[in-house]
């Protein structure tokens, strides 16, 4: 009885801590995976299925040299601290050939739980794709341009005459985006072409298939300067047709253009014979009316006064 009592007492702290840790613990993420093509590491996991306020994640790693070195430490993601997406980029994480292992921290109003990748990862593991190659054909020149934007990755051109793959040219392309001119005799040889992506630090490639194309030869060599005269003797006739036809139709041309106006009917008749009666301003100023009496009536109007007197 003593000794049941005492084991009883010896697990009630193992009970409690229990409770308290993990009564209130989340269901963990589920389909944790790891997407990593052409270098470029993607983490993705399924959303929490439980309804949260609000809720985060955090990405945790820790590779050989952390779990040998640094006594199991786990390295938090630069990029992934309290993120709300499911997804996380560990491309420049996981910085070396090791395998590392990777969980995610969930946090849900306050709860939180811990879920891990199934297996560890290493990135010498990434899906290495080939550049996309396009060729076109520009006069005498073979254009070449590579889509891709891989890291730590060169591209290896390769460039031969149709059956002399043997001596082959190497072109080292670094820069992006890639462009490439080929120089080619036309219609004298066939270029094939080959890009290689190669990714130093995993020791890694991929090549595209072989392309062969040729610069079609001209029907003769005279075409272009045929070309060149009839352009010119078009050019003259059209110069002369222009000049005599100015000075045969000019004049029926600015007669055309420049139309003159025909008079009106009242301006076509003759001016009257008669004095033209002038308009002149008349005087708003008050005047007397003045009397003219003609001289013989003057002479009369005295007579008269005489005899009355």
């Amino acid at each position: 009885m003593l000794q049941n009592s005492v084991l009883i007492k010896s697990l009630i702290p193992l009970l409690l801590h229990f409770i308290v840790n993990y009564s209130s613990s989340l269901p963990t993420p589920l389909n944790i995976s790891m997407q990593s093509v052409n270098m470029k590491h993607i983490l993705i996991w399924s959303p929490l299925q439980v309804p949260c306020s609000t809720v985060n994640y955090t990405v945790q790693y820790q590779g050989e040299y952390e779990l040998h070195k640094l006594n199991g430490t786990w390295v938090d993601a630069y990029d992934c601290q309290e993120i709300s997406e499911n997804k996380c980029d560990l491309t420049s994480d996981l910085a070396a050939n090791s395998d590392y292992s990777i969980r995610i921290k969930t946090k849900c109003d306050g709860q939180k739980s811990w879920a891990q990748l199934p297996a560890t990862f290493n990135r010498i593991n990434t899906v290495l794709l080939a550049p996309k190659m396009m060729i076109a054909v520009e006069g005498d020149l073979i254009q070449v341009a590579l889509s891709t934007t891989l890291p730590y990755m060169t591209v290896n051109l390769q460039v031969w005459k149709e059956g002399d793959e043997q001596n082959a040219l190497l072109h080292v392309i670094r820069a992006y985006p890639y462009h490439f001119s080929i120089a080619a005799h036309r219609g004298e040889e066939r270029m094939c072409l080959k890009a290689e992506s190669l990714v130093e630090v995993i020791n890694k490639s991929c090549s595209t298939d072989t392309q062969c194309v040729f610069i079609p030869k001209q029907t003769s060599d005279f075409v272009k300067p045929l070309m060149v005269s009839i352009a010119v003797v078009v050019a003259v006739a059209i110069s002369c047709i222009l000049g005599w036809s100015a000075t045969r139709f000019g004049p029926q041309i600015k007669q055309n253009i420049c139309h003159r106006e025909p008079l009106p009917n009242v301006l076509l008749h003759d001016w009257p014979t008669s004095t033209p009666i002038l308009c002149t301003d008349y005087s708003l100023e008050s005047t007397d009316t003045l009397l003219q009496l003609h001289p013989a009536e003057s002479q009369c109007t005295a007579v008269k006064a005489e005899g009355t007197v």
